[in-house]
């Protein structure tokens, strides 16, 4: 299945190209700042991944954009391995509590829609209260990044 969506869209990219377009981003697949590596992984992910394996926790979903990601580069429509990027993780959580529901009719793809801008933006606005609080509390220039190791995760 990843490698006829791979070979889909890079027919669908190599068109656009031609005809002066600008193809599709795939969401949740690469990140300007986690690239240009042969294969690449979003930390973000990697800490997560890990987890899951840690408590033996397997999502079909997430599995799926690290084959795409693969099937992208064998089909030879990237030159590297892109990154899973934790908006992929977000969506792979999402659709794994809500796939059941979504094929047993009891939740239609509006709803789906709605869950996934909802969850998106719950974890946007996060990330805005804690760059803020970086900010008041760390300083005022704009390069207070915080190391891994020592960064905390909400949930």
């Amino acid at each position: 299945m990843a490698h006829r969506f791979a070979a889909e869209y890079g027919r669908e990219k190599a068109a656009l190209k031609e005809a002066g377009g600008e193809r599709r981003a795939i969401p949740g697949l690469n990140h300007p700042v986690f690239r240009d590596k042969p294969v690449n992984r979003d930390p973000r992910e990697v800490f997560l991944q890990e987890l899951f394996n840690e408590r033996g926790e397997y999502n079909v979903f997430h599995d799926y954009y690290h084959a795409l990601a693969r099937a992208l580069f064998e089909e030879g429509v990237t030159r590297n391995v892109f990154c899973v990027n934790i908006d992929a993780v977000i969506g792979a959580l999402l659709l794994k509590m809500l796939w059941p529901r979504y094929r047993s009719g009891t939740f239609s793809e509006h709803d789906l829609e709605v869950a996934a801008f909802t969850i998106f933006l719950y974890g946007r606005m996060m990330g805005c209260a804690a760059e803020i609080d970086d900010h008041i509390n760390r300083g005022r220039n704009m390069d207070t990044r915080t190391a891994a190791p020592q960064c905390k995760f909400v949930s």
